[in-house]
């Protein structure tokens, strides 16, 4: 008898231009008043009556944390084609823990379709916590490249305890912030904080590290707040 067949990985790993391909679909330039930042859509709701759909997008706090309450934000899309005007009323934004955690929820209610459910990417368990020297890419929209997608990669070289930050080898340039981390089977790891630049003193500044705030804080709302499912 021939031995059993192992059962497909529900997640299977991928190369990293498959990993940003799938990506690009959940990711927006978030562009504000003050300036422009990157968030990823982590949920979305069914069509409620009069056609609207509610997505919940993730980005770093520090994106929106100076808007004004007449603020509009607009979303667009990584190829442009899709840009999305949000009026005063039409969202909310929730910080997640104190400003060290760097993270906020943005609901926003659309008329139009702007990702499908099965395109959504899973999210880590919140629970789970990637080893050192465990390889992740991230992406983002730079400052530098006018409104441009960019693919980073890098390792976690270790943690910062309070929270529980991942700090990684590798860069975060002005635009990136709120940009996921994906690993190699296109699971959420965590979103684009900070750059941590090693300052030898007032004239020197050398490398650094980029600060990678995890997405568990981020599933845990969604599980025990609004008793949402996560994939």
């Amino acid at each position: 008898m021939p031995p059993p067949e192992t059962p497909p990985t529900k997640w299977p790993e991928l190369s990293w231009p498959e990993v940003v391909d799938r990506a690009k679909k959940v990711i927006f330039r978030i562009v504000t008043p003050g300036g422009s930042g990157t968030g990823f859509v982590i949920s979305r709701s069914k069509p409620r009556e009069g056609g609207s759909i509610g997505y919940l997008l993730v980005t770093a706090w520090h994106v929106v944390s100076d808007l004004l309450p007449d603020a509009t934000l607009h979303f667009i899309s990584t190829d442009s084609e899709t840009v999305c005007e949000a009026l005063p009323g039409s969202y909310a934004i929730h910080r997640l823990g104190d400003d060290s955690f760097d993270t906020a929820v943005i609901f926003v209610q659309i008329r139009e379709s702007i990702i499908a459910e099965n395109e959504l990417l899973p999210a880590l368990p919140a629970d789970s916590i990637l080893p050192q020297g465990a390889e992740l890419g991230w992406l983002g929209f730079p400052g530098i490249t006018d409104g441009k997608l960019c693919f980073f990669s890098g390792r976690i070289s270790g943690y910062l305890d309070a929270p529980p930050t991942y700090l990684i080898d590798g860069v975060a340039i002005n635009g990136v912030s709120g940009g996921p981390a994906l690993d190699s089977r296109a699971h959420i790891i965590g979103l684009v904080s900070a750059y941590i630049p090693n300052r030898v003193d007032k004239f020197t500044t050398l490398p650094g590290l980029m600060a990678l705030m995890p997405i568990g804080a981020v599933r845990h709302w969604l599980e025990h707040h609004l008793q949402a499912t996560v994939i």
